[in-house]
């Protein structure tokens, strides 16, 4: 009976499968041996007009403002990326063939901007361009010298050049402007390693990594507009007044990588036909008395999957009880949703730290079994170590290496108790590097990604020597590859008040860019020692991201500043406080494509450290 019923269900889930495929909007054909991926157009009939692109006798180009154009030579549809061919220089002079347009000038109400992965070298500069301050570096050392030499003959004799890094976010999101009274010239390089580039004998290609949004549900004016999009209707848009869009009908949600409306109803029947297969398998498991060792050889397999083959050392519960003392409230070092850790001495001696599931908390069963699988395949020195697990007991139990310094909150938030030390604006810049280097490992390096969903001060412990190590994976989500390659995930909204991506809340849709906007408001916290969300503030000041959002748009950046820091500060310290400053805002911009990535970050930040340290000479 019992198989018959699993077997209807899944029969219903098959038959949804087949008759409720969505038709997408008209993608455009290819432009010579180029695919055109939605949501870019190439013709009115085809993709978004939002996102326009030309395609003339088999080669794609990027139309800019003031009449240029630029060669397109590569488009990744995974992460919305364009690359384009920028202007070389005029006649054997050092101009810049495009300086009648200033430079490369993207139209701000577009979808389109300019990533953090660019290296920008300016050429042919004046001294006018001196007053811009770090990070751009226009010093004798800089590495449009060593471009010039080999690459540049007619700009030899230029009085000045300058080399930066795109900033997302900013300004220079949407330009790289040449003019007269700055640089006439520049060139570009995506993705450039400045550390190898003495060792560079032939520079790649030039190229300006160009990244699209994802588009919003198509604007209609009459229901006929909406037919090429099925289940979908032409109503009145809640944010802009006077403007309809064909919104996906109840039951339904808009796809922004692949412009069609997914059906939520298949996912639905197919997670009831877990719910009721599974229920039917523990029904029938629990009349056995064999239950709890196939429960405790579940969980074995749970830890053991889906990870690169590393896995953890099984603990017995006898051992951790011992370790414990039987989890002696003595022993008892923190607490959250998830349950309590404790500190534990193995018969070894080692001491570590023992993470236990709240009783009968089965998300926090859950999520603890959810940290050992992640912890099971990371391997990073920013990043808390993972011991083991026990899975004898009746909650699962994790153990990993015990950190005994506190958090970062400690020392930012609580250091006047006298238990926790200040930290050196030298010290904070450090930490916030190391966490961006772990996260960065995180997103690029593990395989699949890993989104932590929960950055926050007081998941970033420092050891002895105040190393930093993220923690607490309770909540991380691994980005399973799909048919369509897609990088986000849509889930319930979890994480910490203040820290909480916007977008994120809104939609349900987590991308690595979760993780960015959430280590900008640590850097917030580095830079100023105030807290996320503190009611001692004024009304208004409540959060932290709303009231630097206002000093930053005032220019009152430096009078937020901890008090500490600026204390004693030099000029050079002061201007990479800045530049910090400028990073944090960049990584809280509200539309997530503009914010850059983790390691976009981790480079901008190393790059301050260099500068603040003395290694890049600042002019």
């Amino acid at each position: 009976m019992e198989k018959s019923i699993l077997s209807m269900l899944i029969l219903m889930v098959t038959l949804l499968l087949c008759s409720w495929s969505a038709t997408a909007l008209q993608h455009c054909g290819n432009c010579g041996l180029t695919p055109v991926p939605f949501p870019l157009s190439t013709g009115p009939d085809c993709g978004n007009q939002q996102y326009k692109l030309r395609c003339s006798f088999g080669k794609l180009w990027f139309d800019a403002l003031n009449g240029s154009s630029y060669l397109i030579a590569s488009i990744n549809p995974v992460l919305r990326r364009i690359v384009i061919r920028p202007a070389s220089l005029a006649n054997k002079i050092c101009i810049s063939s495009d300086f009648h347009s200033q430079g490369i000038q993207l139209n701000q109400n577009l979808p389109f901007s300019i990533t953090n992965s660019n290296t920008i070298l300016l050429l042919n500069c004046k001294n006018e361009i001196l007053h811009l301050k770090p990070p751009i570096d226009c010093a004798p050392g800089s590495i449009c010298h060593n471009y010039i030499q080999g690459n540049a003959a007619a700009c030899a004799s230029a009085p000045l050049c300058c080399t930066f890094k795109s900033s997302t976010g900013l300004q220079s999101a949407y330009m790289i402007k040449v003019y007269d009274g700055g640089c006439a010239a520049y060139q570009s390089f995506v993705n450039l390693d400045v550390k190898k580039v003495g060792m560079i004998k032939k520079w790649p290609e030039p190229g300006v990594e160009i990244e699209w949004a994802l588009p919003e549900e198509p604007i209609c004016k009459i229901p006929v507009d909406c037919k090429d999009l099925l289940y979908s209707k032409c109503l009145p848009d809640p944010i802009s007044l006077g403007q309809k869009r064909c919104f996906c009908d109840a039951g339904f949600k808009w796809d922004p990588i692949n412009g069609l409306c997914q059906s939520a109803a298949v996912g639905a029947v197919a997670v009831l036909v877990m719910v009721l297969g599974g229920g039917l398998f523990l029904k029938k498991q629990n009349r056995s008395k064999r239950a709890q060792k196939n429960l405790i050889k579940e969980r074995k397999e749970m830890l053991n999957a889906k990870h690169s083959g590393k896995s953890a050392r099984i603990f017995t519960g006898k051992e951790i009880t011992k370790a414990t003392n039987n989890f002696s409230k003595d022993n008892l070092i923190g607490a959250g949703g998830f349950g309590e850790v404790f500190k534990g001495i193995l018969d070894d001696g080692t001491v570590t730290a023992i993470k236990r599931a709240k009783l009968g908390n089965t998300k926090g069963i859950d999520q603890v079994i959810n940290e050992v699988r992640i912890l099971c395949q990371v391997n990073h020195r920013s990043l808390v170590r993972l011991l083991g697990c026990c899975v004898e007991l009746e909650q699962p139990i994790m153990i990993y290496e015990y950190i005994p310094n506190g958090t970062l909150f400690d020392h930012l938030h609580c250091h006047h108790s006298g238990k926790w030390t200040s930290l050196s604006w030298q010290l904070r810049l450090r930490i916030a590097y190391q966490t961006a280097e772990g996260l960065t490992y995180l997103h690029s390096a593990a395989v699949p990604p890993i989104y932590h969903r929960d950055v926050k001060s007081s998941n970033i412990l420092l050891d002895e020597r105040l190393n930093a190590k993220v923690s607490d994976f309770g909540l991380s989500r691994l980005v399973e590859a799909s048919e369509n390659n897609d990088s986000h995930i849509f889930t319930c909204a979890q994480g910490t008040l203040g820290y909480l991506d916007p977008e994120y809340y809104r939609n349900f849709q987590l991308t690595d860019k979760s993780d960015v906007y959430s280590f900008g408001v640590v850097l917030l916290e580095v830079l100023t020692s105030k807290k996320a969300i503190d009611f001692n503030r004024e009304e208004e000041n409540v959060n932290l991201v709303v009231y630097i959002k206002n000093v930053i748009e005032e220019d009152r950046l430096m009078e937020v500043i901890d008090p500490v820091l600026k204390e004693g500060a030099s000029k050079l310290e002061l201007e990479t406080m800045k530049a910090l400053g400028s990073l944090a805002a960049a990584c809280l911009h509200d539309k997530r494509q503009n914010r850059p990535s983790m390691k976009e970050v981790a480079d901008e930040i190393e790059y301050i450290i260099s500068i603040e340290a003395g290694k890049v000479s600042k002019t």
